[in-house]
Formats: structure tokens, C-alpha cells, sequence
């Protein structure tokens, strides 16, 4: 004889006829319930995965523009200074020409 049965036997008063059914209902009712909470469990690490290289691709993005933009600002300040050099070297032929 098992230990467990002789002892849930002598606990019990009520009779297996009502107990069962009880216990039938209560074991369904948390597998139930512990389903559902796995397929929530499961749903969101899926969004937080989706989320995460979502979040990894804007930010790989957002870094390329920056050094894009970067990039486009050092030009423009090359290009200023050009300009200026530039228009410099004509104010001085300008110069030149007028004392000619």
C-alpha cells in the first residue's frame, strides 16, 4: 500500500464521489489558467524581441544620418572656407588690376 493513499484516505471525510469531481475541476482550472499565462508569456517576449531590433534598426539608422550629417556639415564649412579664399583672391586681383 502507497503511504499518500492510506493517508489521504484517513484525512478526507468527504467521499471520493464528491472529492474527485472537486479536485477534477480545480487541477483543470489552474492547467487552464497556467495555458493562458504561457501563451502571454510567449506573446510578449515575441513583441519584446520584435521591439528591441526594431528599436536597434532606428538607432543603426539614426546613427548613419548623424554621420551623414556630420559628414554634409564638414563639407559645408570646407566649402565656406573655399568661398572665402576665393573671394579673397579676387578682391586682391581686383586690387591689382585697379593700381595697374
Amino acid at each position: 500500500m502507497d503511504g499518500a493513499t492510506t493517508f489521504a484516505t484517513a484525512t478526507f471525510r468527504t467521499p471520493p464521489r464528491i472529492l474527485i469531481p472537486k479536485l477534477v475541476k480545480s487541477r483543470d482550472g489552474w492547467k487552464t489558467k497556467a495555458g493562458q499565462r504561457k501563451k502571454r508569456l510567449k506573446a510578449a517576449r515575441i513583441r519584446i524581441r520584435d521591439l528591441v531590433n526594431s528599436r536597434d534598426h532606428w538607432k543603426d539608422q539614426a546613427k548613419v544620418a548623424e554621420n551623414r550629417v556630420a559628414e554634409l556639415e564638414r563639407q559645408l564649412e570646407q566649402t565656406k572656407q573655399e568661398l572665402v579664399a576665393e573671394r579673397n583672391g579676387n578682391d586682391s586681383l581686383r586690387d591689382e588690376l585697379k593700381k595697374k
